[in-house]
Parts: C-alpha cells; sequence; structure tokens
C-alpha cells in the first residue's frame, strides 16, 4: 500500500458537501490477503481500533480495509474529544487507488490524524500511541486562530445571490453575457472566470481565477449586489468549491478535456467533478443544463433544484416530456431565442440580432446565449431585460475577448479564439469556414500545452486537418507543463495531421511568427484561424496592426 496524496478540501466537492480531507491510497492485491490485513490491524491498535472480522474480510477484503481504516480515523477523534467525522471510503478512476474522505473543521488536528493514521497504516511510524497523545493539543492551541477553520463561506455569511457556472466549454462567455445583461439592468455583478476577477465590470485581479480564490474574492467584496462564479474542474478537485450553496447553477456542456489529470480520465469521471456545482444549489434555486448533452442530462441527478433545460432542439424528447410536466425551458426555434414553461411560449429576441451567435452561424455561442438567457431569468430579469443585455454584447475584444475575435485583413479574414480542446477547436473550425469566399481557403493555426495527453494533441491535428484546408504548427514557449521539449508535442500534431489526410505547413516557433506567417499567404477570400492561448492580448494586438 502507498500513500498517493493527503490533500485538505476547504469546501464542497466529490466526496461530500463539507470539508473534507482526502486521504488517497494505492492498494495492490497483496494488501488484500487476510495475514496482510491482519497486520495492518495489528498496527492500528494503538490508534484504537479492536480486532477486525477477518471471515468477514475473506468475503470483502477491501471494504475490511476502509472499515480499518474508517475506525481508527473515529478513535484518533474520539481521544481528542470530538465526534467521529462523517467518513466516506471511495474508489478513484486511478485502477487500484481508494480515498478515505472524511469531514473536518479544524485544519491542523484533521491533517495531524490524517498524517498519523497514514503513517500508521504503512509502519512508518515507531510510535503511534504517542503521537496520537500529541492530537488534542493541536485543538487546543488553536482554538482562536481563524486560520485553522475551513475558507468555506457558509450560507448564515452570504448575503448576495451566487451563480456557479460550470462545464468544459462557454462558462467564460456564459458568465460575461449574464454580467452585461444585469450591468444594463442596474445590477452591481461581481464574477470570477479564467480571465481574472472583475467587480463591476473593472478587472481587479488578472489570471485564471476559476477556483475558489476568485470566487472568495468576489464575495468579499462590498460593492456586488449578485456574485457570478465560474467553476472549473481542477479547483473543484483541488480546494474544493468556495461557499456552501449557490441559488442558480449552469452546466453547458461536458466534453473530454484535462483527463488524465487530477485522477479524472474519463468524460464520465470529468462529469461527476463538475456535477458538484449542480449538487449544491438550493432546492429553491435552479439548475440551467444542456438538454443536448447526454452527459449533462445524466449530471442533472444530483441537483436538488428546479430544473431550467436549455436546448437548440425545440423537439429535444427530454425536454418536451418536461415540459408536459410543467417544467421550464430555454429553445431556439423558429430563429428565436424563446423561453418555454410548461406550454406557455414566449419570445425573447431574434437570434440574428445577437452578435455573439454571429446571426446563428456559431452555434456554441448560441448555446451559451440560451444558457445565460436561462440562468437571469432564473435570477429574476424580464425578457426585455435578458433581451436588451443579448443585443448588446458584442462578438468582439472589447466585450468577449480571446472568444471568436473576427478581424478583417487584406480582403481576408482571421479568427482568433481560445479554444483549446477537441470540442472547443471542431466549433472554431466550423465558424471560421463559414467566412471563407469562394475560391478561397482555410488556413489553421494549432497548438497545445504539454500537459495534454498524446491522444489529445493527435486528436487536435485531425480536426484541423478534416476541416481546414492546410495546417501549421506553432509551438509553446510557456506552457511545456511537463514535457521536456516542443518536440514530442510537434511530432504527435504531425501524426495527428496526417491522419486527417494532409502534411502540416510548417511548424513555427511563437505564436506571433506563426500569424505572420499565415497572413503575409493569405489571398483574398482567405480566412487564417488560430488557436491561441500562448499571449491573446499580444496576438490581437497583432492582428489588429496587420489590418491596419
Amino acid at each position: 500500500m502507498r500513500l498517493v496524496e493527503l490533500r485538505d478540501l476547504d469546501g464542497p466537492g466529490i466526496f461530500m458537501d463539507a470539508p473534507a480531507i482526502k486521504l488517497e491510497l494505492a492498494i495492490e492485491p497483496a494488501d488484500l490477503a487476510r495475514h496482510t490485513l491482519a497486520a495492518l490491524a495489528a498496527r492500528l491498535e494503538p490508534l484504537g481500533v479492536s480486532d477486525p472480522d477477518l471471515d468477514e474480510a475473506d468475503r470483502a477484503p477491501l471494504e475490511t480495509l476502509g472499515a480499518m481504516l474508517a475506525d481508527a480515523l473515529a478513535a484518533l477523534h474520539a481521544r481528542a474529544g470530538m465526534a467521529a467525522p462523517e467518513t466516506h471510503w471511495i474508489p478513484m478512476e486511478t485502477p487500484g487507488q481508494h480515498s478515505l474522505a472524511f469531514a473536518w473543521s479544524r485544519r491542523r488536528f484533521a491533517r495531524a490524524a490524517a498524517t498519523l493514521l497514514a503513517d500508521t497504516a504503512l509502519g512508518a511510524c515507531p510510535d503511534p500511541h504517542a503521537e496520537a497523545a500529541r492530537l488534542p493539543a493541536l485543538l487546543a492551541r488553536s482554538e482562536n486562530d481563524p486560520d485553522d477553520r475551513p475558507l468555506l463561506i457558509a450560507d448564515a455569511a452570504r448575503h448576495i445571490p451566487a451563480v456557479g457556472i460550470t462545464g468544459t466549454n462557454g462558462k467564460t462567455t456564459t458568465t460575461r453575457i449574464i454580467a452585461h445583461t444585469l450591468q444594463l439592468a442596474g445590477r452591481h455583478p461581481g464574477w470570477s472566470t479564467t480571465a481574472g476577477v472583475f467587480i463591476d465590470g473593472e478587472m481587479v485581479l488578472e489570471g485564471d481565477y476559476s477556483g475558489p480564490s476568485g470566487a472568495r474574492r468576489v464575495l468579499a467584496d462590498p460593492g456586488v449586489d449578485i456574485a457570478l462564479l465560474e467553476t472549473a474542474r481542477g479547483g473543484i478537485l483541488l480546494r474544493g468549491l468556495a461557499c456552501q450553496s449557490t441559488d442558480v447553477s449552469i452546466m453547458t456542456n461536458i466534453t473530454a478535456d484535462h483527463l488524465g489529470l487530477h485522477g479524472i480520465h474519463s468524460v464520465e469521471g470529468l462529469a461527476k467533478a463538475k456535477s458538484v456545482v449542480l449538487r449544491v444549489t438550493r432546492p429553491e434555486g435552479w439548475a440551467v443544463l444542456n438538454a443536448d448533452d447526454p452527459l449533462v442530462r445524466g449530471a442533472a441527478s444530483v441537483t436538488h433544484a428546479g430544473r431550467f433545460w436549455f436546448t437548440r432542439d425545440p423537439e429535444n424528447p427530454h425536454v418536451r416530456a418536461d415540459l408536459a410536466d410543467g417544467g421550464r425551458a430555454m429553445l431556439a426555434a423558429d430563429g428565436w431565442i424563446v423561453e418555454a414553461r410548461g406550454e406557455h411560449r414566449e419570445r425573447i429576441v431574434p437570434i440574428a440580432e445577437v452578435p455573439v451567435t454571429f446571426g446563428g452561424r456559431a452555434l456554441h455561442m448560441v448555446e451559451n446565449a440560451l444558457a445565460a438567457a436561462a440562468a437571469l431569468r432564473a435570477l429574476g430579469l424580464s425578457p426585455q431585460q435578458i433581451a436588451a443585455g443579448l443585443r448588446d454584447f458584442g462578438s468582439d475584444p472589447a466585450h468577449n475577448p480571446g472568444r471568436n475575435d473576427l478581424y478583417r485583413v487584406r480582403n481576408g479574414t482571421v479568427l482568433v479564439d481560445y479554444a483549446h480542446n477537441e470540442a472547443g477547436v471542431s466549433h472554431m473550425w466550423d465558424l471560421a469556414r463559414s467566412f471563407v469566399q469562394p475560391g478561397g481557403k482555410l488556413t489553421g493555426i494549432v497548438g497545445s500545452a504539454g500537459d495534454r495527453t498524446d491522444e489529445i494533441i493527435r486528436s487536435l491535428g485531425r480536426i484541423a486537418a478534416q476541416k481546414a484546408d492546410e495546417v501549421l504548427i506553432k509551438e509553446t514557449q510557456r506552457y511545456l507543463r511537463g514535457r521536456e521539449s516542443n518536440a514530442p508535442i510537434n511530432q504527435l500534431f504531425i501524426e495527428g495531421i496526417r491522419e486527417g489526410g494532409k502534411d502540416p505547413l510548417t511548424i513555427i516557433e511563437t505564436e506571433a511568427d506563426a500569424v505572420r506567417w499565415a497572413i503575409d499567404r493569405m489571398n483574398p477570400g482567405d480566412v487564417v484561424a488560430v488557436m491561441c492561448f500562448e499571449d491573446p492580448p499580444g496576438t490581437r494586438a497583432l492582428v489588429e496592426e496587420l489590418a491596419g
């Protein structure tokens, strides 16, 4: 048996709706043998564990192992005068790994107890009894220390509405649309995203703040009257959510992204992690859900809130069935964004008048507009206020930087987008293709951070080759993330592009040089589409300069 990770989470996560300590272990078949479990019981005895029923262990050795660890943990709490914590023994997605997760209220004690338990179970603690005797002093020392308490914002301490926005793609755009519409309606939103933290439109922190620290910054600001909290996979898995509950939640979609990181290896596991945002939505609130995504529909089962569906297909059978029971949905129907409640229908705005959708050509942006409209209705805004916000939110860097930034350059078009996963780049190439003029061609510029799996990088190249007329590779200077050099990334892209039926035009060292190279070769009617993640502001500035 081996300790994989000991981690403290300050808020709801995949294990429970409370701050939790995760003690993750790698377990070999030999660790579950009868004699091995007997030896483990002997090591744990100084912590207060009685002899397990080894006859039962013969039938369920893994459960016996988890029960022994949980019993030892309860005994350590009892010795410190604390009640036994809520405890779960949970299989992880990584084969052979299980986590003992337990609720905590005092960080130093909980981490020390988990460390002692792990060390004792692994035979690395020479005197478990003496170490256990030291634990109660940790409680006394930190009695009035706020740093020893969870950072979770409890419902009693939150006095403004909160919206949690999760999913794979579209989170930032959806958040921005909601914020913009709220501001037009006279509200003062604060929002945290992958681009930074914004208070009523002013950036106060720059960088990726889609985790709990960004959410806490928004919720702590006295000028904010509604909090919009983009919530990414990493923050959920590494720190937990920032607040005990939300009033509205949104799940945009679930597609493959960041697989292989932090123990998540499948889209089903990714959906489970992100569904924490739905799970903590208040029963009297609303969960806004993409009815066209089967993984989102599956994740909806965890929420206690009302379900407010959105769909690009007004005949979606799941939505039709829900509406027949008096449900609620936001539809794309007959060229309009339409609110449906039971049998009632109300048109909100023509999709052609929503700039971010490019006249309806950007289908993924239609989904984002639907999600935003549903959330805004759940927050109590009128159809007229929502229509005004959707009409006013532009498809330009001023409103939505890094998402489908479109430029006219040398009688052609350049599309700059943050797309970085398979679904995102597929949407990007489809939108870019719609701007190619007769006789023109689509050139795709592909690149990736090094922490994507080999298959995902190949797939990005393959999708580009299938959808673009020609493809060039740009290297990363900032995001190797575990790769020794760009060479293996380049090779994976070459393999993927060839699988898609093409050879790459060239490999260029920097994003800026790749953009210059492609634009220099443009002919009238051509389109250049850039996967832009290395230096979005610099790339946009360069394209604007070349557009002249």
